[in-house]
């Protein structure tokens, strides 16, 4: 099977998830002070591949549909609760 460009995009607007559960686990079920800041590390590199997915679509002049919509809001919610629960 062939990794198309199409496969690539779409794994990088997927990966937030990933990378938020991680936080998640880091902050809620370690809950350590290294933890804490790994968690946040997780959090803030989860933005990266949705924002070269942004860059890619950029490039070719597409529009990053629903997909791209729903990882930045997905990425933004769960940074808002992190900070709540960290506040």
């Amino acid at each position: 099977m062939a990794l198309t460009r199409e496969t690539v995009v779409r794994n990088l607007w997927a990966s937030p998830a990933l990378f938020v559960t991680a936080a998640f686990i880091a902050f809620v079920v370690v809950r350590s002070d290294t933890a804490v800041r790994v968690g946040w590390m997780l959090y803030f590199a989860g933005w990266l591949p949705p924002l070269v997915a942004v860059a890619v679509c950029a490039v070719r002049r597409e529009r990053p549909g629903v997909g791209g919509a729903f990882a930045l809001l997905v990425l933004a919610g769960f940074g808002l609760l992190f900070w709540l629960n960290h506040a």
